[in-house]
């Protein structure tokens, strides 16, 4: 792997970035486990509040749109942790979603000095036969010389009521897609494109906002779903013509080859303005 992109990926971007709040997260271990702990003892997700004995109100529920570490990490202070590292009660974790932990494992490793980066795709452990709307972590192994994805919100519990069977800290791409790997998967009709998504949205709206996502989490602009923008994240799509389709098979296959090529695959999203982040999105976290 290039040193140059690794020190990329070891750098904060403008939702990771640690600014006021820099004595919360003093002393990170350079240890993905105890990081995983660490998102854990912060966060709570919002889907499975219920199952730990959590009923959350509509202020609650509010917390996911908080969108930047530093951000969370403010609330977090309010509400009494003095550091990543503490022990408190279920009713004073941060509820975020899938995305927050993610985003909040890739802050912290930076800070532990390791490479890494939030990965959107989706996951097969959820419900059988489906492949289902999340996010992972990626980080890089030196001492494997390859990028691994971690799911930093298997806690115990999940992990049991999932009946989990593979290692959280180690999830090989039998258990998760990322967006760019779904979408071209689908494309070259491997997969059944309606099997791809959550709740009431399937098929490839779902599978266009997914890679939309991870493209630009890739560039260490992980955004949640439910932000949009003019362009493709937006665009309806039944109005998607096959040129658009098109573009989208490229964006997959440079996504796919970012360790490989990273200035070509940067090139292509930040010069399309249907498919970067607007900075009217990102003001105030540069």
């Amino acid at each position: 792997m290039k040193s140059d992109l690794l020190a990329y990926y070891r750098e904060h971007g403008p939702m990771t970035e640690v600014k006021t709040m820099r004595k919360m997260v003093t002393d990170i271990p350079p240890d993905v486990a105890v990081i995983v702990d660490y998102v854990q003892r912060i966060l709570l997700h919002s889907h499975w509040s219920r199952a730990y004995g959590v009923e959350l109100t509509e202020e609650r529920r509010r917390e996911p749109m908080l969108r930047s570490f530093e951000e969370k990490l403010v609330f977090l202070s309010r509400r009494g942790f003095q550091h990543v590292s503490d022990q408190r009660s279920l009713q004073d974790k941060m509820i975020g979603i899938c995305r927050d932990f993610s985003v909040a494992a890739a802050a912290l490793c930076r800070e532990a000095g390791i490479p890494a980066r939030a990965r959107c795709g989706f996951a097969t452990y959820f419900e059988p036969g489906k492949y289902i709307d999340h996010w992972v972590l990626e980080y890089w192994n030196e001492v494997e010389q390859r990028w691994v994805m971690v799911d930093p919100q298997l806690d115990e519990l999940q992990r049991r009521t999932l009946r989990i069977s593979f290692d959280p800290l180690d999830v090989g791409e039998e258990h998760f897609l990322t967006g760019p790997k779904a979408w071209l998967t689908c494309r070259r009709g491997q997969a059944d494109p309606d099997l791809f998504g959550i709740y009431q949205w399937w098929g490839y709206v779902y599978l266009s906002c997914n890679l939309i996502l991870d493209v630009n989490a890739l560039l260490k602009m992980p955004m949640q779903p439910w932000d949009g923008w003019r362009g493709y994240k937006t665009l309806p799509i039944d109005e998607w013509t096959e040129k658009d389709f098109a573009v989208m098979d490229e964006l997959a296959a440079l996504a796919l080859a970012v360790d490989e090529n990273f200035r070509e695959f940067s090139q292509s999203v930040l010069d399309n303005e249907d498919i970067k982040v607007p900075s009217d999105l990102i003001e105030g976290y540069e």
